[in-house]
């Protein structure tokens, strides 16, 4: 294994295909999205729309499709991976967005939520589809149904009357999932009931970019959580939590969602 990988998270190089941006438009509740899918979300600065899943593989194929986009785990020819067998992140060969977890593994479904993205990837797709990254605070007024819940999309329980409305870990991580969700894994969108405001798996399932970057590390907030957060881990899925990931990183358990204002 080279050393290159065994570095697997830091400083990665690459240049990134740069798409050109429809013309700007104004959200307001009574125009358009661009794009069907979209919930509009109240702001003090006056809303925005924001897509109600996060960006699916199929969504992720038109835009490849219709660019020649070349992902930056592509790129690379690598990318990261987490195993259950050896209890820890790897970077595998030839994984990328259409086969996240290596190409000796099953392809993503056109559903799931697209992963092996980095930074600079979401970006691209955002501009193609003329929207953005939320910055974390947007994300925040999302997902927290304008402040009215801090811990969780629903309210204060992390299972309300024993129901789990979110993908993430049960058991002790990474030793044993109890799979007590339904999920093993990484689930289609639309799997658990929406929040108050139409935003489907804000909390759980795949962590998912922001805008908003660490100044000290030039890393990137990633917000939400995902199958692989517990409570013996991460609890990422509590909306107060956050990590920071450099910006040409594509891992497994990583997606995003846009905006459009």
């Amino acid at each position: 294994m080279s050393i290159a990988k065994l570095i697997f998270l830091g400083g990665l190089a690459g240049a990134v295909f740069c798409c050109e941006s429809p013309a700007d438009r104004v959200a307001t509740p009574e125009s358009e999205p661009p794009t069907a899918g979209m919930v509009w979300i109240e702001s003090p600065d006056g809303g925005f729309w924001m897509d109600e899943t996060e960006v699916t593989t199929a969504q992720f194929a038109e835009f490849i499709a219709a660019t020649g986009y070349r992902t930056e785990a592509d790129s690379f020819g690598w990318s990261g991976v987490f195993s259950k067998e050896e209890q820890a992140w790897l970077p595998v060969d030839s994984a990328n967005w259409k086969y996240p977890l290596g190409p000796d593994a099953a392809p993503a479904l056109p559903a799931q939520p697209v992963t092996q993205v980095s930074y600079r990837d979401a970006t691209a797709y955002a501009r193609w589809a003329g929207k953005q990254l939320p910055t974390e605070e947007e994300w925040m007024q999302a997902a927290t149904q304008g402040g009215k819940h801090t811990a969780f999309p629903w309210g204060s329980e992390m299972l309300p009357d024993g129901e789990y409305l979110g993908n993430w870990w049960q058991g002790p991580f990474p030793y044993a999932d109890e799979v007590s969700d339904g999920f093993p894994g990484i689930a289609e969108v639309r799997q658990f009931p929406p929040a108050e405001n139409g935003l489907y798996d804000i909390s759980g399932n795949v962590w998912e970019w922001t805008a908003t970057e660490r100044t000290a590390t030039k890393e990137s907030v990633i917000k939400g959580g995902s199958f692989l957060c517990s409570t013996s881990y991460c609890t990422g899925f509590d909306l107060q939590q956050k990590q920071f990931t450099a910006k040409d990183s594509g891992l497994n358990h990583l997606g995003f969602r846009c905006i459009a204002k």
